[in-house]
């Protein structure tokens, strides 16, 4: 080995995770014990592996190994033990705030120094474990199936837990206990409850709306979904309120504004959740009523010809008859979306006994397109 490769190797190599979160600061780690696993006789990479999962499943800050490997191998070897290791399980992945090692090179055989902190402290982890174990007893009843657990879980996640806009609470037991987290928070705490209800779950890493993100895939009747509860959860948080935008969306449905690098760790989601609980509902189930309920919250009947407007003309027509009628809302998808403000103004230009008008819309997620919601409130003289 000459002697640039071996000053290298000796140096101190950082392999560390930022939070995933928000990109803002990081906040001093939360303190554990130090502890020190020693190892005097040098191990193979399984068992190197096997002492850094116990030593993350203990919270340790520290383990001392040794790793007896091939000389131009060596430092990668390394490297790939401790990325393994960190993403053998993802609710341990990200609860770990930084990591990173020292190693000594004497030959073949390394003398390696990782180091740790964390988000949550084991005590932490345990008290989450113990609480959504106790909130699945109150929102899960006996014969309820996937798709069931999968909503009532959601749906608790969203109504108990608010969104940290102070960016500095990164973990489930943040959410759960002192109420409030950023993404990686609700990602971890959806992740522990999809789990223990045995609904297959990860975690996605990747960014939306240009910040860093995460947010969950779900496997539900052996088709894996996208499911974001923090961005159905919107700021400012409003108590009882539960929105279903990123609610089991298909790859090609989220990359509208989400990315994520390609990785074996993510399966693929191809299936249209509409196409599901229209099968469902088509088979006659008993739980049908469920479904077609779960169909309109989630907002598959904005697919439908009956609420949806695709130019200007159609828009003013149905604003038109809307008013004839009374109505005092109407809600519908606008397939102009990039010309929905302009448009707006156009179709109640020609409206005639209103006082006033409102509206709002947002990004439907269920299209591929710019396509809107609009919500309309009409007023009265």
């Amino acid at each position: 080995m000459n002697n640039k490769i071996r000053a290298l190797l000796a140096s101190a190599l950082l392999v560390g995770t930022a939070p995933l979160a928000t990109g803002c600061d990081l906040i001093a780690s939360i303190q554990t014990a130090t502890k020190t696993t020693n190892a005097t006789s040098a191990m193979p990479q399984t068992q190197v592996h096997e002492e850094i999962v116990n030593a993350l499943s203990q919270r340790l800050d520290t383990l001392e190994v040794t790793y007896s490997g091939t000389e131009d191998t060596l430092k990668q070897d390394i490297k790939d033990i401790l990325n393994n290791a960190i993403n053998a399980d993802d609710y341990l992945h990200y609860i770990v705030k930084t990591y990173g090692y020292n190693a000594k090179i004497t030959g073949t055989t390394a003398t390696i120094t990782f180091s740790f902190t964390y988000w949550e402290t084991l005590s932490q982890t345990n008290e989450v474990k113990k609480r959504v174990a106790e909130a699945l007893k109150q929102i899960l009843t006996p014969g309820m199936n996937d798709h069931q657990k999968e909503k009532a879980i959601h749906d608790w996640i969203v109504t108990n837990v608010a969104y940290d806009t102070r960016l500095i609470s990164y973990s489930a037991y943040d959410g759960l206990v002192n109420g409030s987290t950023v993404c990686q928070g609700y990602a971890l705490l959806t992740y522990e409850m999809m789990k223990q209800a045995g609904i297959p779950v990860k975690i996605v890493e990747g960014s939306s709306r240009n910040i860093a993100h995460t947010w969950n895939l779900v496997q539900i009747d052996d088709e894996w979904y996208h499911l974001d509860t923090t961005w159905d959860d919107p700021v400012p948080d409003v108590v009882g309120r539960v929105v279903y935008n990123y609610y089991n969306l298909p790859d090609a449905e989220l990359r509208s504004d989400h990315t994520w690098e390609p990785s074996t760790r993510y399966p693929t989601a191809v299936t249209s959740y509409n196409q599901t609980l229209t099968a469902l509902t088509v088979k006659g189930e008993p739980k049908a009523d469920f479904y077609n309920t779960l169909y309109e919250q989630l907002g598959y009947i904005y697919l439908t010809a009956p609420y949806t407007a695709t130019n200007l003309q159609d828009l003013t027509s149905r604003i038109r008859v809307a008013v004839k009628n009374g109505r005092k809302e109407l809600v519908l998808r606008y397939t102009q979306g990039s010309t929905v403000e302009s448009d707006m103004k156009k179709a109640f230009s020609a409206q005639k006994g209103l006082s006033k008008y409102r509206y709002s819309y947002e990004d439907f997620t269920r299209t591929t397109a710019d396509d809107k919601i609009l919500r309309i409130e009409f007023y009265y003289s």
